[in-house]
């Protein structure tokens, strides 16, 4: 992502929900956003779409009482875990969007659950 923003061609737009995306029998022509902000519209011109989904690391389900973490997170609150997805803690693990370093898609949280499992099982023995 920090690779991308400094791209001359690419532009990202935060802050926005996406109102309308139109084209014609050729594909994508553009879209309008709004800003969530002051509310305005503003028409973006663009040949293709990518929407970035899970932005927000939803950590909930291991912060204790007193506002802490169960385990090590980053600033952002990710999950930070080794390549078996192994947290801090022994016997937790994490995978998918929770996690330090996620793609924040789908099938690569799915490879993540799958990577832990296997790891989950070996840690039971």
């Amino acid at each position: 992502i920090e690779h991308m923003k400094h791209t001359q061609n690419i532009e990202e737009v935060t802050n926005v929900s996406v109102e309308e995306v139109y084209g014609d029998n050729t594909g994508v022509l553009g879209l309008k956003v709004k800003s969530k902000e002051d509310g305005s519209i503003r028409d973006l011109n663009v040949p293709g779409v990518f929407v970035f989904v899970g932005r927000d690391v939803l950590n909930e389900p291991i912060k204790q009482e007193d506002g802490s973490f169960l385990c090590e997170v980053n600033e952002q609150g990710e999950v930070i875990v080794d390549l078996k997805m192994k947290t801090s803690v022994p016997g937790l693990y994490a995978a998918g969007d929770v996690r330090i370093d996620a793609a924040k898609q789908v099938v690569c949280a799915a490879g993540d659950g799958a990577t832990a499992a296997v790891n989950i099982i070996e840690f039971l023995g």
